[in-house]
């Protein structure tokens, strides 16, 4: 079954269109010329922007909503997130600070026999862009950042700095022992509602190493384990937070131009296996607070407005299971910047509706929206797959 559905998803998605892009087209007079319409779809959304407060919404804990009618509907039955009280958009740029001092300490090494690969690592980089860019099937990608490349080795230890935005830590012995039962290894994610301990347990872990270059917070969304023949350790997926707020995770796709900040782990029961931080570590350049986010209620009306505008798409046939206040990460290219704007993120997890041919069938062959991410201050829909 399982080949079934990913046979049928890779299929219809070579032939999916971007349903962003389609609206209904404009009436046209007797004489051909276009005519306005009273109203646009921008219209209606910036009206509901800038409806007058409802109701607080702080009490509500689920959300159990049908939007549209007909065929054509978003069912939605998620928990409601916590919205913090002072929400923010946030520009981050390089990060001077990542230096070899500072990389020397995030290594830290027990030997003291030190040694700067930076300079190999470096070339490497290189090399492996100009090999990308002479290949007939090139892969096309943005970097954040243009800082040089810093690797420290002693042997036992692995530490680099990439772009001043990236970063990685290896302990080859216990990555070699873990490593070594990953492919056989019995696998279980855990959920964060029956495992709380072992997701506080994790972020006190990464904190103590991650703070030694100035990451305070991090929003853990995914941890599995893996057990085999008395070894067990833990993949801890995870972005950066800033006061409570992580950025935006689950996407089907990556295009040129687009930068995402993702942090992934493993732990063991004798600390930190390996590490890497893509794009994780900007420096915080300035930050403005939001008069105003939209409410739940505000959000529903703006889904009902693009459904009917013919913007999404939706299936009577499939559920969207999360709703979360996140950040979305937009790459200001030209300036070497990364912009984070509040969203709400609306989705069923891509790991849910692959393995289940009725969802798979209904949001990449109908072309039902599966994940949505509306701006949670303009109303304007950032991004929709």
């Amino acid at each position: 079954m399982r080949n079934k559905v990913l046979g049928l998803v890779v299929v219809t998605m070579l032939m999916a269109v971007d349903i962003c892009g389609c609206q209904k087209a404009p009436e046209s007079s007797a004489n051909g010329d276009i005519l306005h319409a009273k109203e646009s779809v921008e219209d209606e959304v910036a009206a509901i922007v800038n409806e007058p407060e409802s109701a607080t919404e702080n009490d509500m804990q689920e959300i159990n909503s049908i939007i549209g009618t007909g065929d054509n509907i978003i069912r939605i039955q998620a928990q409601m997130p916590d919205v913090p009280q002072d929400v923010k958009t946030i520009v981050l740029g390089e990060n001077e600070t990542l230096t070899k001092d500072v990389l020397t300490e995030f290594l830290g090494s027990e030997t003291g026999n030190i040694k700067d690969l930076s300079e190999e690592a470096q070339k490497e980089m290189e090399q492996s862009k100009a090999e990308n860019q002479q290949g007939e099937e090139r892969a096309v990608f943005s970097v954040f950042g243009n800082a040089p490349v810093y690797k420290l080795s002693d042997e036992q230890k692995t530490a680099g700095f990439s772009n001043g935005t990236g970063a990685y830590y290896q302990d080859e012995l216990l990555y070699e022992k873990c490593a070594a039962i990953y492919k056989s290894a019995d696998e279980t994610v855990l959920e964060e509602a029956d495992s709380e301990n072992v997701y506080m347990e994790a972020e006190k872990i990464l904190l103590a190493k991650l703070s030694q270059i100035g990451m305070a917070e991090i929003d853990i969304y995914k941890i599995t384990q893996y057990q085999y023949e008395g070894v067990t350790f833990y993949e801890i997926e995870f972005t950066p937070s800033y006061e409570g707020m992580g950025i935006v995770h689950e996407f089907g796709s990556i295009a040129s131009g687009e930068i995402l900040p993702l942090g992934k782990a493993w732990i063991c029961e004798d600390g930190i296996v390996t590490l890497s931080l893509d794009a994780c570590l900007g420096k915080v350049e300035t930050q403005e607070k939001c008069e105003t986010v939209l409410s739940w209620s505000q959000i529903e009306k703006i889904l009902e407005t693009y459904l009917n505008s013919g913007k999404i798409n939706g299936s009577n046939k499939a559920v969207l299971t999360e709703v979360k206040f996140l950040y979305y990460p937009t790459f200001k290219e030209d300036k070497n910047k990364l912009e984070l704007v509040p969203v709400w993120h609306i989705y069923t997890p891509m790991s849910a509706w692959m393995e289940n041919e009725e969802l798979a069938e209904a949001f990449v062959t109908n072309g039902a929206i599966w994940s949505i991410c509306v701006n949670a201050v303009s109303g304007e829909i950032v991004r929709s797959e």
